[in-house]
């Protein structure tokens, strides 16, 4: 099994493509596990060595229950890094996971060659937050499971996704059930990037690395706002709406997806 010591925790990753292509590194968000990437790791793995991995709490990887932060997450990241002995690759970090890469940059901006912060929060108080559907299915665990994932997928996805892709919905289902993720990790994981709303996190640092804000045109989640405020304060950092998506823009839109972060990633 790829178990990798990572920071102080065991994580459980995979790799894919060419091992002496550029390295990219995705970071799952809430809730998500490696198996996520299922529309997105073939096309990627073309050009790039792919990285997937369970963030602490979900997956394959240790599962402590104890307060998880972004700063922990980011250490955790760069701890795999090490690991596989990687100095420098391209960051793509989604939802939460965009919050861990920046917090990657900001702690070694020397290792990250691009940065990609998809469909992420302003981490600050100029945040934009989540709609009030969108905030209730975060927090609100109890009721029925079944119904709970299926009530959180809806929100995630733009209006109309289970209709269209059933069968990209209920693979959505089915990740959500083999997380191996109890609901207060879940919690744990929800609250990691709580704490960093009061201090502005994005004006004190300017990024030295390319910068692309990735999101989708009908997200509920992390409302495109926040990606258009990062961008507004950060000299060079591109934004690229993905029109017709939700939060789960690099599912709902795979094949979109996959072209800007290639694209982007190629310069």
């Amino acid at each position: 099994m790829p178990l990798i010591q990572a920071n102080d925790i065991h994580l459980f990753y995979e790799t894919h493509g060419d091992p002496a292509a550029d390295p990219l590194l995705l970071i799952c968000g809430v809730g998500q596990w490696r198996a996520s990437w299922w529309r997105n790791v073939g096309p990627l793995a073309e050009h790039f060595h792919v990285i997937t991995f369970d963030n602490r709490g979900i997956g394959d990887s240790d599962k402590p229950d104890v307060p998880y932060s972004l700063d922990m997450l980011a250490e955790d990241a760069l701890g795999l890094l090490d690991a596989l002995q990687i100095e420098r690759a391209h960051v793509f970090g989604h939802s939460l996971g965009g919050g861990i890469a920046l917090f990657m940059a900001r702690k070694q901006p020397e290792r990250i060659s691009r940065l990609i912060l998809a469909s992420t929060l302003y981490w600050g108080p100029r945040v934009a937050m989540p709609s009030a559907r969108a905030m209730q299915a975060l927090q609100d665990r109890s009721g029925d499971p079944l119904e709970l994932v299926r009530r959180g997928t809806r929100i995630a996805a733009a209006e109309g996704f289970e209709a269209r892709d059933p069968e990209g919905f209920q693979r959505l289902i089915d990740l959500r059930f083999s997380s191996q993720q109890t609901p207060a990790l879940y919690l744990r994981q929800s609250s990691a990037g709580l704490a960093y709303f009061q201090q502005d996190h994005i004006t004190d640092f300017t990024p030295p690395m390319p910068v692309l804000l990735l999101v989708g045109e009908h997200d509920e989640v992390t409302p495109p706002a926040n990606s258009q405020a990062i961008a507004a304060a950060w000299p060079g950092a591109q934004v690229q709406i993905v029109p017709g998506a939700g939060h789960l823009f690099f599912i709902e839109q795979a094949d979109a997806a996959n072209r800007a972060i290639i694209g982007f990633l190629k310069g």
